[in-house]
C-alpha cells in the first residue's frame, strides 16, 4: 500500500559503455503519461508501482562517443530493493511468465538450452582439457540454462538477486558475486544486460573470474532503431524500469572488445529429429560469416591482457 512515498531516481550522468558525459537526450516523458502508465498498470505485479511513480519523468539518452543508448535516471538502489521485493513478486513473475510462454516457446527455449550448452563446451576444450566446464551464469534467474548445462556433466553456478527466482531454482544460485570463489571456463548473460545499473562495471568483475582465454556470452533485446517509447514494441525494449539500457548489435560487439575481449563465432549445434531443420542449419553453418550480428554474441577473455 502506498504510504504516500515517491519513489527516487539516481542520474547516471556518463556512458555505461565508454564513460563519456556527451550525452544526447532523444526521448523523455512521465511514469504516470500515456502510452507508458498503460504498459506499467497492465504488466502484473505485487504491489502496483504506478502510485510510487507519480510526477517521476525518464529521459532516454544517446552518448554522442560510442553511440550507446540508456536511460539517464534509475531507480535509487533502496527502491531497486523495494521492485524485487514488493513490486515483482514470485506471484507476479509466475503470471508473467504464465502469459508469454506456451508448449512451442518451451520447446524452443530447451533446445536452445541445450545449442547453447554444447557450443560452450566445444569452445573450452582448449581451456580444460579433460575436466568438467565450469559455468557461471549470471542473472540466471530460476537456473533453467544452468540445469541443462548439469545435465551435460558441467560445474555449474548462479547469481541472481531476487529472492523469489532463487526459491525456485533447482541448481546452486547466491544472491552476488562477492559470494563466489574460484574461476570459470564460461560466463554468460542471457537477457540480463539491459537491465544492469552499471554494466561496464559488471562485466569488468566478470572478467576477473574468467580463466584466460574463457568464454562470454551476451544476449539482451534489439533496440536497434528504438528512440521512444510510442508502443508496446518499444516499450519492451527499452521500459524505464526494467529495460535501462538499449543495445544494438554494434553497441553490443564495441562494449565487449572496449572490455578486452575478442568477438568469436559459435559453434553451430544439431539438435533436431527434422531432417529439414538438420539442413537448414547446416546451411547456416556455411554462411555463418557472412550473416549479419545480432544482440547474442560470444566472445573470449583476450589472453594478451591476464
Amino acid at each position: 500500500m502506498n504510504t504516500g512515498r515517491r519513489a527516487e531516481l539516481v542520474a547516471r550522468n556518463g556512458c555505461i559503455a565508454c564513460r563519456s558525459e556527451n550525452l544526447l537526450e532523444l526521448s523523455s516523458g512521465g511514469f504516470d503519461e500515456e502510452p507508458l502508465r498503460t504498459f506499467i498498470a497492465d504488466d502484473p505485479w505485487g504491489e502496483n508501482p504506478l502510485p510510487y511513480l507519480t510526477g517521476l519523468r525518464w529521459s532516454y539518452v544517446r552518448c554522442a562517443d560510442c553511440n550507446q543508448a540508456f536511460h539517464k535516471y534509475i531507480l535509487s538502489p533502496e527502491w531497486n530493493e523495494i521492485r524485487f521485493s514488493k513490486w515483482m513478486t514470485a506471484e507476479a513473475i509466475r503470471k508473467f511468465e504464465d502469459a508469454v510462454q506456451t508448449p512451442v516457446t518451451r520447446f524452443e527455449s530447451g533446445k536452445g538450452r541445450t545449442k547453447h550448452a554444447l557450443a560452450l563446451e566445444r569452445l573450452t576444450r582448449p581451456l580444460r582439457g579433460d575436466a568438467p566446464v565450469r559455468v557461471l551464469d549470471f542473472g540466471c534467474g530460476n537456473g533453467d540454462f544452468l540445469a541443462t548445462c548439469a545435465l551435460h556433466g558441467f560445474e555449474v553456478l548462479g547469481v541472481d538477486r531476487s529472492a523469489a527466482r532463487r526459491g525456485n531454482a533447482r541448481v546452486p544460485v547466491v544472491s552476488s558475486l562477492e559470494q563466489i570463489e574460484g574461476s570459470f571456463h564460461a560466463v554468460t548473460l542471457f537477457e540480463v544486460l539491459e537491465h544492469l545499473d552499471d554494466p561496464r562495471s559488471v562485466i569488468e568483475s566478470l572478467r576477473e573470474r574468467l580463466v584466460a582465454g574463457g568464454i562470454l556470452v551476451l544476449e539482451t533485446p534489439d533496440a536497434t532503431g528504438v528512440t521512444r517509447i510510442a508502443n508496446k514494441s518499444d516499450n519492451d525494449k527499452i521500459f524505464p524500469l526494467d529495460h535501462i539500457n538499449g543495445f544494438t548489435p554494434r553497441t553490443l560487439h564495441d562494449f565487449a572488445l572496449r572490455l578486452r575481449f575478442q568477438s568469436v563465432q559459435r559453434p553451430v549445434a544439431q539438435v533436431s529429429c527434422d531432417f529439414v531443420r538438420v539442413v537448414k542449419t547446416e546451411a547456416r553453418r556455411l554462411l555463418q560469416p557472412l550473416l549479419p550480428r545480432t544482440t547474442q554474441q560470444y566472445f573470449r577473455k583476450s589472453v594478451d591482457h591476464g
